[in-house]
């Protein structure tokens, strides 16, 4: 009896102990989206640009990661409407630094991840609207299950978007040491411009995760500018790596963008 009640108490303490790790975990995670850097105050001139953040573009699944291509189609035809045009990552830069007017028309349209239907969906419906984007790859699933090959990648550069970094395996940064974090975010650069004719200086955090540690990895690694996942306009007065962007969700209709496109 006494020998049972011993591993009874042995379980539940390491239940409790294996409970509080995975608290400490999430807590790590959430405190991982927030600002790890003080932006500057914003000015009379400070830049605002809506920068929207895109995953996969396809009618085959739904989900929150997944806009349909109606959904896009959407989107896309409300920008052009409303007198937006698409600019590239050089622009967005000339425009952060007020090298470049801000006429409160641009757009910066991003995907992250490098799905394949980004080349087959999202690229035609962009075209038709004469717009480009930026493509956050994950370097070591390019050209693997559902996700775009080098060669689709490179079409995609030629037409004129970005192509960029979202790290090499899409980890948790925050929670490897600081070599593990090198080896992703410099490696994925090293990755795209072994095979692209790219200077790789913009990156986006997986899921939005970083900490001081990461923040300086990147900027040591060559980075102008990093996105995250937290939600709102970029504005000028962000910390250049710690950039926000406008999550666009799937299943959000079109008076859910045109409202978020205000913020």
């Amino acid at each position: 009896m006494h020998l049972r009640k011993t591993k009874l108490y042995l379980t539940l303490a390491i239940g409790m102990f294996m409970l509080a790790t995975l608290t400490i975990t999430v807590d790590q995670l959430l405190v991982f989206k927030k600002a790890v850097a003080v932006a500057s105050p914003s000015s009379a001139d400070e830049v605002k640009i809506p920068v929207l953040c895109y995953h996969s573009i396809t009618d085959a699944k739904k989900g929150e990661y997944i806009v349909s291509t109606n959904e896009l189609e959407a989107q896309m035809k409300s920008l052009h409407e409303h007198g937006y045009r698409s600019i590239s990552l050089e622009q967005f830069g000339e425009l952060m630094k007020g090298k470049l007017k801000n006429d409160g028309k641009m757009v910066l349209i991003t995907f992250d991840d490098g799905y394949r239907d980004n080349y087959t969906n999202a690229y035609p419906i962009l075209s038709k609207y004469g717009f480009t984007a930026t493509e956050f790859l994950v370097t070591s699933w390019v050209g693997g299950g559902s996700y775009m090959t080098w060669s689709e990648a490179g079409e995609l550069y030629r037409a004129g978007w970005d192509m960029m970094s979202h790290t090499r395996t899409h980890p948790y940064l925050p929670l490897h040491k600081a070599k593990g974090q090198r080896e992703e975010i410099a490696g994925s650069k090293q990755d795209l411009e072994k095979h692209l004719p790219v200077p790789a200086n913009v990156i986006a955090y997986p899921y939005g995760l970083r900490s001081a540690e990461t923040v300086n990895i990147v900027a040591e690694s060559g980075y102008t500018y990093a996105f995250t996942f937290d939600d709102g306009m970029t504005t000028s007065s962000q910390n250049p790596y710690l950039l926000k962007r406008l999550f666009i969700k799937g299943e959000m209709d079109l008076q859910g963008f045109e409202r978020k496109m205000e913020y």
